[in-house]
């Protein structure tokens, strides 16, 4: 079989083929990929056209991808794992992660590369430790918080104004949202942001906010429901907005979600927080204080070798 190799072109139809190929690999995604998904992620990234390649057979049916994605908030370069088809002929795989590697290390834009990988995904571990110049970096935790226990804690704060927020309070959600940036590219438009909290986060009416003299600092809300992957329902918050002046409002408005999550009968599984490599020590502290239950490593993230 002969392997044809394509970078991502704009308007080339390729992304209907990466969206087969993830959503293969992702069965228990409930929300499959599309290639419409995909093409305004481009668009809105204004991705290099290089940091996707696809593999493709003779009669250019799908093989295999590759994706190395930029986050210029944080200054990294994720590269990702290789997915492929059953078909996909062997080598084809190491082909696109190894030259993919080579190509982003060429290029001078600053950023730390970074491999990030689930640490079940023993095959997919096991793939990126064949390559001798990346070398592991840190791992990120799903730390579980006793979610009753908080809820006895003291939420008061003559610092910050904490409350539960309202339609009205739907701008001042978007413009937070767009301050933090970390989210910003799950949204191609303002007016989705918008329809995010309008739609799905307020009417459960379990948003809650922390202003500073009237300005929106932080804000969150909680959720229980089962993740892609899992087999029982965790209770998470399903966003965390803040700007980062104003770590030290995480206590006491975790605390104020507690006590909503044992009011409205959330509080049947412990909370879920996940934390990863860039995460502030203040939050890393303020989690310490309110208790952990439990600490699981959920992810190995590999850099290169200084």
């Amino acid at each position: 079989m002969n392997t044809i190799y394509k970078y991502w072109e704009s308007g080339s139809g390729l992304e209907e083929l990466q969206a087969e190929i993830y959503n293969a690999n992702n069965p228990d995604n409930p929300n499959p990929v599309t290639a419409k998904d995909i093409i305004e992620r481009f668009e809105r990234e204004k991705i290099d056209p290089k940091t996707v390649r696809y593999a493709l057979d003779e009669n250019n049916k799908p093989l295999a991808y590759i994706q190395a994605r930029d986050y210029p908030e944080v200054k990294e370069t994720h590269l990702g794992y290789p997915w492929a088809l059953p078909e996909c002929p062997e080598g084809v795989q190491d082909k696109l992660f190894d030259e993919m590697l080579a190509y982003i290390k060429t290029r001078d834009v600053g950023y730390e590369i970074l491999v990030n990988v689930g640490i079940e995904q023993k095959d997919r571990v096991a793939f990126i430790k064949k390559r001798t110049e990346l070398v592991e970096k840190s791992k990120s935790y799903r730390l579980e918080l006793d979610v009753k226990l908080i809820s006895q804690m003291d939420p008061s704060t003559d610092k910050y104004t904490i409350r539960k927020a309202t339609k009205e309070d739907v701008d001042i959600l978007v413009q937070l949202i767009k301050e933090d940036g970390r989210y910003l590219g799950q949204f191609s438009t303002d007016d989705d942001i918008a329809k995010y909290f309008s739609d799905r986060v307020l009417p459960d009416d379990k948003c809650y906010l922390v202003l500073k003299d009237d300005k929106l600092v932080m804000a969150t809300a909680p959720l229980l429901t089962p993740l892609p992957g899992d087999s029982e329902e965790r209770l998470i918050l399903r966003f965390h907005s803040y700007l980062p002046d104003y770590l030290d409002a995480m206590k006491p408005l975790v605390i104020a979600v507690a006590k909503e999550c044992v009011s409205s009968g959330l509080a049947t599984k412990p909370l879920s927080i996940f934390e990863g490599r860039n995460e502030s020590q203040i939050i890393k502290d303020t989690i310490k204080e309110l208790g952990i239950m439990k600490s699981e490593p959920l992810a190995i993230s590999f850099g290169l070798k200084e």
